[in-house]
């Protein structure tokens, strides 16, 4: 009897060995990825870091450019004699010369009649095909429209 208890023993000694050698092995795996992490978590600072400097500098770059052809356009529009007077123009002297139309071309409907005309079909009882051919339009835009503008 007590050789079988010495072999038991033996067996649960050598299975609890192996098991703390695969913890052991499993914590090895995990401390490495941990420090590959860390260590790619650094690489993504540096170079994000990398990136906002050279947008930074690039929008430097870019204001500087701007300022200087407004300060040229300017000169260009200034007599000669008052040229002197006027050493620099800052940044919020430059005026923006775009312009957006808000009109919609000819043939286009406004999105807002659009939308009264759709929703106007659909009371009517008209499926979204039926909508989107009355209209011509897309189906998908047109079931797009509606879901929109039946949670408002």
């Amino acid at each position: 009897m007590t050789t079988f208890l010495w072999f038991a023993s033996f067996v649960l000694h050598g299975i609890s060995l192996f098991l703390i050698i695969l913890l052991s092995l499993k914590w090895v795996k995990i401390k490495e990825t941990e420090r590959e992490q860390a260590e790619l978590i650094r690489e993504m600072e540096t170079m994000m870091t990398t990136y906002l400097m050279q947008f930074k500098e690039e929008n430097e770059r870019f204001v500087k450019q701007i300022t200087s052809s407004a300060v040229r356009q300017k000169k260009r529009e200034t007599p000669p004699s008052l040229r002197e007077e006027q050493p620099s123009l800052p940044i919020d002297d430059v005026v923006d010369r775009i312009e957006l139309s808000t009109t919609t071309p000819k043939g286009e409907q406004s999105l807002d009649s659009l939308v009264s005309e759709a929703l106007k079909l659909q009371q009517q009882g008209k499926t979204i095909d039926e909508i989107a051919k009355a209209l011509k339009r897309g189906k998908t835009e047109m079931e797009l429209l509606l879901k929109f503008h039946q949670y408002e």
